[in-house]
Parts: C-alpha cells; structure tokens; sequence
C-alpha cells in the first residue's frame, strides 16, 4: 500500500478550437492522449519527448514523457511525465539538517559518468467520462500540474499530427488531416484545467460581487512559532496581562471589512486552491451585506488515499499497474467529487 495525495482538475478546454469558438473543432482528450502516446513511441529517444522551450530563467524546465496506459473498458488512462529539476551539470545539492545557519558546505549527489536528466515524476490519472483528471503524488513524486500544463498545449501547439505547417516549416494552423484548408489559419490548440469546482465558486461570488462586505480567514497557530505567538498575543492584549502558554494548535478566525475587486477575488480563489496540506490555513470565504457567509473549502477537491500497490525501490510506478490498483477502488476515489462546490454558512445574527 502507498499513501497518495490526490487532486482533481476539470479540464475546460482539450482540443483545436475555432477562434471565439467554445466548442472543439475536432479532437478531444482521449485522442491528444493516444496522439502523444503514438508520437512517443516512434522510436525516439527520451530526450526528445519534450514538447515546448524551457526558460529557466523564469523556473520553467523540460518535461519528458515516460510513459501511459488506458483502460479499454471505462477509457480511463494514466500519464507519466519526468519533470527535470535544477542542477549543476547533473549534480544535485543538499545541506546538512543539523548544519548551523551560515554554513556554506554543500553535500552533492551525481550520477558519476552515465548521462542523466535530474527530476522527479508525475502521475496523472484522466477520467473522460468525468472531463476531469487527477494529479496522484506519492513521497517519491511531484504534483507536477504546471509542466502538465505545457507538456499538453505544448504537444498540441508543436507537436501533433493536426498541425498545417507552410515551406519554411512554421505552423500556421491546424485542420484534422494536417492539410491547409481555407479555415485552418482559424483554428488554435488549447488545454485549459481548474481545480475541481474552482469555476461554480467563482461563478457563485462573481455574481455577488457587490454584496460582499468582509473577508474571513480561519488558521491555524502554534504557540512555539513566534509570528503565531505575536498574533496570539494581540489577541489577549488588554485583556490579560500573560498571554496563556498553549501547547496544542488553537484555531483563530479574522474578520475585516473588505470590499474586493474583481482581480482581487479572483486571486484569492486561485491561492487558496492551491494551498497544501502544510499551509496554516484551513478555510476562508466571505461575508455578504445579508449575512450569508459562502467559504472556500470545496474549491479544490484534494485528499489523501491507500492505493493498494507497491513500488520497487528506484522505480517509476508502471502505468499498468497503478491504473489496475485505481480501478479497484475508483468508486470511492470518485466519490468526492459528488461534494458541494462550495460552503454555505448560516448567517450570523448581528
């Protein structure tokens, strides 16, 4: 059994699209996906399984196709990509935990003479009968949603056999035979994902956006870190002359009067979808001019699972095997995305 820290993702665009078009043209995820697979897998090397330009001036590195697998039956399928992280020539830096600050010895590890690309993977199980898809981590993995992200447009942009390409060997469009036609100038690749229910929350506080009047923000503290202890402090200030010594984690609620823009509200949907289970934060939201309260929890769909399989020591996980393991349980790994989008709190009586 592996512990796997699981989110979801709706994908709200997959495909080749006509410019100001909602629907796709033609192509769809489970055919890009077969398409990357089939373009993978024509005899060449890892190295050149890259889709896109890294930068890594802006923190933008390659990311390689490993390997994917589909079920037939329910048309459930997993990708593994290799996402390469910073390195010196193949070497890998570290410093010692029980180091004091100030050190500037550095531990290294390499891989000696052979070739090798630094990085991690990344899982991703794709579900079309939902239109979602899953970043599934383990401890030896990355969640690895952004280079997914250019991974896919970047296939699909470059890459793919839908491309119409000119004499000089530029794209110029696209059509679905790859031959120009009078609309292929027309035509773009997008894929576009939001975390789960991220869009009905949005849609939720963007249509009330006049009636919002306060902001919540609940976090957790602990007495022993000092910018924790400092908030606990003006929490008691003139009401105590000691602050009490707290030896559990104490949850602390914010309220402000804050009136958002639009930018701003969207922002803070954004982050706290993104936000960890190491984040001090465990919910926010907002408070409407009638006293509704709509919090956050439920903008991302994020849990830990067992998922019954094992993994050999220095191993990437077969996509096989790890799709075989999921089916099995895919009821229950499905389940939370029946919840509510979001949370609706009674009002509060002034």
């Amino acid at each position: 059994m592996l512990e796997a820290k699981i989110k979801f993702f709706d994908i709200k665009k997959c495909g080749f699209y006509l410019r100001g078009g909602a629907q796709t043209a033609f192509s769809g995820l489970d055919d890009i996906l077969q398409k990357l697979n089939l373009w993978a897998g024509d005899g060449r090397e890892f190295v050149n399984t890259t889709t896109y330009e890294a930068d890594p001036d802006n923190d933008l590195r390659n990311t390689y196709f490993s390997n994917w697998h589909k079920n037939e039956v329910n048309k459930d399928s997993i990708l593994i990509l290799w996402n390469e992280v910073p390195n010196d020539n193949g070497v890998i830096y570290g410093m010692n935990p029980m180091d004091k600050p100030g050190n500037t010895d550095m531990l290294t590890t390499g891989f000696g003479s052979t070739p090798a690309i630094p990085g991690f993977p990344s899982y991703f199980w794709f579900i079309p009968e939902r239109n979602v898809f899953a970043a599934v981590r383990f401890n030896h993995s990355v969640q690895g949603k952004n280079n997914l992200d250019c991974f896919l447009n970047g296939f699909l942009a470059n890459k793919s056999p839908y491309r119409v390409i000119n004499d000089e060997g530029s794209v110029i469009g696209y059509s679905p035979n790859g031959q120009f036609t009078d609309q292929s100038h027309r035509v773009h690749s997008k894929f576009h994902a939001l975390g789960r229910k991220q869009e009905e929350l949005e849609a939720e506080l963007l249509t009330n956006l006049h009636k919002i009047r306060r902001i919540i923000k609940r976090e957790n503290l602990q007495y022993t870190v000092e910018d924790d202890r400092k908030t606990l402090e003006r929490v008691f200030s003139g009401l105590l002359g000691n602050t009490p010594t707290f030896n559990q984690v104490r949850t602390i609620t914010h309220e402000l009067q804050f009136e958002p823009t639009e930018r701003q509200l969207r922002q803070i949907i954004s982050n706290y979808a993104e936000l960890n289970a190491a984040s001090s934060i465990r919910n926010a939201g907002f408070i409407y001019n009638d006293g509704k309260r709509v919090m956050l929890n439920g903008t991302s769909v994020a849990f830990s699972a067992e998922i019954n399989i094992n993994r050999d020591e220095n191993q990437i996980i077969k996509p096989r095997s790890l799709l075989s393991a999921i089916t099995s349980q895919r009821q229950d790994l499905l389940r939370p995305l029946d919840n509510p989008a979001f949370e609706i709190e009674e009002a509060v009586a002034q």
